[in-house]
């Protein structure tokens, strides 16, 4: 399959969180294991102007970092003390934006996926930024990898028309940001490993 490049995700941020549905999440383990899913619910996070975004007004933080990189490097975070979000850095160097991957559909290294996760309820298994990241054993040690590299990278997937693309607000954020209703949610219609409200 052809591995995805910088100038794919160097465009406009809401054009790749679109673009992005349907390709193919790829995670090679530090044992070799390729793990693999493809992307079904995406949410992009618009930099300066998003109230919801970690680099909103031009904040920068050790964390936020990585988000000041030009288009295509991972961006890792732990939140409520509980789990790790992926998100991928789009658009250029002055426009620190991103994507978070919100779900997958598991397609290769299922067995590994259900071990890491302890779940075997293969529906659940990456549905949710949480669980996609425990189930790939995505954590913060992958935060600013390259995604031209070889430990985590996203294949083209099929065509994907507009008619099987649903949008929506965002989900799970805090409900007195004006930015938390913007309709920048991305989904496959129909396809149930989408996260559930």
């Amino acid at each position: 399959m052809f591995k995805l490049r910088k100038n794919f995700f160097t465009r406009e941020t809401t054009k790749v969180a679109t673009d992005l549905l349907n390709c193919v999440l790829v995670r090679v383990t530090e044992t070799s294991a390729v793990l693999k899913g493809r992307i079904v619910e995406t949410e992009a996070y618009l930099g300066l102007k998003d109230d919801s975004c970690h680099s909103f007004g031009g904040r920068k933080t050790k964390r936020t970092q990585v988000m000041y990189l030009p288009g295509g490097y991972a961006y890792i975070y732990f939140t409520y003390g509980m789990h790790y979000c992926f998100n991928i850095v789009t658009a250029g160097r002055r426009e620190p934006e991103a994507v978070l991957i919100r779900a997958l559909e598991p397609i290769e290294g299922i067995s590994e996926m259900q071990e890491n996760r302890l779940k075997k309820d293969i529906k659940n298994l990456t549905r949710g930024p949480g669980r996609l990241c425990q189930a790939l054993n995505i954590s913060k040690n992958l935060n600013g990898a390259d995604m031209e590299g070889s430990r985590l990278y996203v294949e083209k997937g099929n065509f994907m028309s507009l008619e099987r693309i649903a949008v929506s607000e965002r989900i799970g954020l805090s409900p007195f940001r004006l930015s938390r209703y913007w309709p920048l949610r991305f989904y496959i219609k129909d396809n149930p490993f989408v996260s559930i409200y």
